[in-house]
């Protein structure tokens, strides 16, 4: 221990002596440290940290899928869901839920639009949390006509309601009707995203919701159950319901999935990748650093010669040097820290609605810890090499009055000139990286969602069942719409004006299989199926979805006219190729039925991106507002000026139309389009800052290399002078050999980078992994920024006077 105390304070004061050394060391290291930590403070927020929930192991989603349909992952319908709980057995609970954004209205505050989740009779018992006051919903709340009760979020009792303990029991007003509030939830719940309030699904279960399917489904396995004997068993069920119903169960089946699994799922990949990124920028930071020790190794070669001489044996000056670099390690993780903390709330602020589990994400203990070991391992790694080169000093050149060490230059040349091409081929990779992703956002921007963005304001209604039902022949929801529509168009600047839903672009729809008239019923599993939309006259108009033929709907179509659809593109050619849509009819119902409504279709429409941009159209139906009423919508207005000064007079008209309705998601089209985009625009953000900060340190890596040697070189440059060489032969040569390291490293990065970016293939949209113009411009920067680096040393080297340099010699 006295040992390790002796080297610690040596290290201490070897450090202090070069101040310039050891403040380049520790900003490489801090900017490679702080990196890995923000980037693991997320993974381990994110996909290491235990679930907070009791047992979290035990938590299974229930999702439907039918693959022959092109449906992987699907909401569970009612009946199967009850047919599931009651048959099998792997399960200790199982609940059902589905999102319902209710209206907070009353009590003299403004009307507010509720995250809202309707739930199923032991909800709060699977997930075994219990409300923090109060009770949770049970079986008699669970049923139709049973009295409207509601659980508030920890979060929404404090915010509207400050914290009073006395609200249990109290009525509140949702969606125009009374609510019991029977509990409070304890801070922080949320499940699976965030929710302000819980009330009972109270679903009356019929045969023909069967083929619905709009619930999510979460089980609790049995304490000892895998999910492998739950999943055999729920495969049984299914094949069973399958044979039973087969017109409504052909095809589907249910899979058990961890949550786990399926809360972090999609943003694994991306996280993983950005893991890799920061390991090898910390790779960079620790070659720069070792480049750094081996050039400040050159000043100690005669006092490591001394204590070679006087007995010091190469493991104690191996423990030595390691020290040192462990110490400078270990300051640089304790500065890389503050970059961490930083770098960490930025990273969250960037992308907090796609990044699961976002508030759970800090400089937890775990991260501490994995900064610590981070640390030391970085300190063993870059302190490796001029540890050992120490080790191995030329006693007989170095302790000669003026001797250099020749053997130990030339080894330490080399050495530094392999971690530089090291540098800049692991560079490269990030580079061609980063380009990558660049050049597919661009060519995802450039993709036509299929309307114009310029010049449209989006604003969301949610309209309370309790007052606008929206069954069939009620005349309240159209006569709304009818209402609000009318004062917007008379708005000044105002072109066009209409509601639909879902908005484009969020990812949201209702699809059901339709039969075509004329044709015989396909068999079960088979049916042809559409995306549907609701929309009221304008709205196409506002969105400047182009008319392909036939007309769009207008104020005609309405209750009790000809029933009519609108369709697209990609519909019209799928189910009458080669044929004229327009006039054909089609039904969603059974064509069976005594009461089956044949809707014809009257017009045809472009291509809308109604999911992603990376995702090609399916077919879809419009469906004029006043036949198929629908309670959520969108307002899109389209203006001739800026869109956000329409925002206060549409809400006063919407205000006008119903005072307690609030209007919520106000934005421009313009902003939709972009947030569709956030998360490829963040990984793309995040790889390019990491890809320019190694540039950044390969760049300074070459400089400080060529910078050295020709500082080493002094007396050589001088004599080539003084024998006739001139200034631009001496600047050859010295870029030239900067020119030649980042070539060698390039070639090296180039093969590299070529395996390496196959892990970006699923985050790409019309680029190749093996695009040309990225691997040829990568290579190109990389020499320019090696020219420059260069020519700074070079153009110092033909400054040295060869007088002097004789006279040395």
């Amino acid at each position: 221990m006295e040992r390790l105390w002796q080297d610690i304070r040596f290290a201490l004061r070897s450090l202090r002596r070069s101040p310039g050394h050891t403040a380049a060391a520790l900003l490489a290291l801090a900017l490679g440290i702080g990196a890995n930590t923000a980037i693991f403070s997320v993974v381990y927020g994110v996909l290491l940290e235990p679930l907070p929930y009791p047992s979290p192991e035990r938590l299974v989603m229930l999702i439907d899928a039918n693959p022959s349909r092109g449906f992987d992952r699907f909401t569970s319908s009612p009946p199967n869901f009850v047919d599931w709980r009651a048959q099998s057995r792997s399960f200790a609970g199982m609940a059902a839920m589905t999102r319902a954004n209710p209206s907070l209205t009353g009590g003299g505050a403004e009307p507010e639009r509720l995250e809202g989740t309707q739930i199923s009779a032991g909800f709060f018992e699977t997930l075994e949390v219990p409300p923090a006051l109060g009770r949770g919903i049970g079986a008699a709340d669970d049923r139709p006509g049973a009295p409207p009760v509601a659980v508030l979020s920890h979060e929404l009792w404090r915010r509207r309601f400050g914290a009073d303990r006395q609200l249990v029991g109290r009525t509140i007003e949702l969606e125009g009707t009374p609510h019991t509030v029977v509990g409070i939830a304890p801070e922080g719940f949320q499940f699976p995203s965030r929710v302000e309030v819980w009330t009972p699904l109270a679903l009356e279960i019929t045969p023909q919701m069967r083929g619905g399917h709009f619930l999510g489904v979460v089980g609790r396995l049995k304490p000892g159950v895998p999910v492998a004997r739950a999943q055999a068993e729920l495969t049984v069920i299914a094949s069973r319901l399958e044979k039973q119903y087969p017109d409504s169960n052909t095809g589907w089946t249910v899979n058990a999935v961890p949550l786990r699994e399926l809360i972090v799922e999609d943003v694994r990949p991306a996280l993983l990748v950005l893991m890799a990124t920061v390991a090898v920028v910390l790779l960079i930071a620790c070659a720069n650093v070792a480049n750094l020790l081996l050039a400040r190794m050159a000043s100690r070669e005669r006092e490591v010669a001394v204590r070679t001489a006087l007995g010091a044996g190469r493991g104690r000056l191996v423990r030595q040097f390691l020290t040192e670099s462990v110490l400078l390690a270990l300051a640089g993780a304790g500065l890389g820290l503050l970059v961490a903390l930083w770098g960490t709330r930025a990273l969250v602020a960037m992308n907090a609605d796609n990044i699961p589990r976002a508030a759970e994400i800090g400089l937890e203990p775990p991260v501490l810890l994995f900064t610590l070991a981070l640390a030391v391992v970085t300190g063993l790694v870059f302190g490796l090499v001029p540890a050992l080169h120490a080790a191995r000093p030329d006693l007989q050149g170095t302790l000669k009055e003026g001797g250099r060490g020749a053997s130990a230059g030339v080894r330490a040349r080399s050495a530094r000139g392999a971690l530089v091409i090291v540098e800049v081929a692991l560079t490269l990779v990030l580079l061609v990286a980063a380009g990558l992703l660049l050049r597919s956002l661009v060519g995802l921007s450039a993709v036509s969602p299929g309307f114009e963005t310029a010049g449209t304001l989006t604003l969301e209604l949610n309209l309370p069942e309790a007052r606008y039902p929206d069954d069939d022949g009620d005349p309240r929801i159209a006569a709304f719409y009818d209402e609000v529509l009318a004062e917007v168009r008379g708005l000044p600047s105002v072109v066009s004006a209409g509601a639909g839903y879902p908005l484009p672009l969020g990812g949201s729809a209702y699809v059901l299989s339709f039969v075509v008239e004329g044709r015989p019923e396909p068999p079960p599993g088979q049916e042809e199926t559409s995306h549907i939309r609701f929309v009221t006259p304008g709205y196409l108009e506002s969105l400047a979805i182009p008319l392909v033929r036939g007309r769009r709907l207008n104020a005609g179509d309405r209750d009790g006219g000809l029933p009519v659809a609108v369709i697209n593109r990609t519909m019209a050619e799928k189910t009458w190729p080669g044929e004229e849509a327009v006039g054909k009819r089609f039904t969603f119902d059974d064509p069976g039925d005594d009461d089956v409504e044949w809707r014809t279709v009257v017009g045809v429409v472009g291509d809308v991106r109604h999911t992603t941009l990376d995702t090609e159209p399916a077919a879809e139906t419009y469906l004029p507002m006043a036949q198929a009423p629908s309670s959520a919508a969108v307002l899109v207005v389209r203006t001739d000026g800026d869109p956000m000064r329409l925002a206060d007079p549409v809400r006063e008209a919407v205000r006008r139309a119903d005072a307690d309705l609030p209007v919520f998601s106000v934005r421009p089209l313009t902003k939709v389009v972009a947030e569709s985009l956030a998360e490829q625009r963040f990984r793309t953000t995040l790889l390019a800052i990491f890809a320019g900060l190694a540039l950044v340190l390969a760049s300074v890596g070459v400089y400080g290399v060529i910078s050295y040697g020709v500082t080493q070189r002094r007396h050589e440059m001088g004599l080539r002078m003084a024998l006739g060489a001139r200034r631009e032969q001496v600047q050859r040569l010295v870029v030239g050999q900067g020119l030649r390291l980042v070539l060698v490293g390039a070639a090296v990065g180039l093969v590299a980078a070529y395996l390496a970016t196959r892990l970006l293939a699923s985050f790409l949209y019309g680029v190749r992994t093996t695009d040309p113009l990225t691997f040829a411009a990568v290579p190109v920067l990389l020499a320019l920024v090696a020219l420059v680096a260069s020519w700074l040393p070079a153009r110092r080297a033909t400054q040295v006077d060869p007088i002097v340099a004789l006279r040395a010699e």
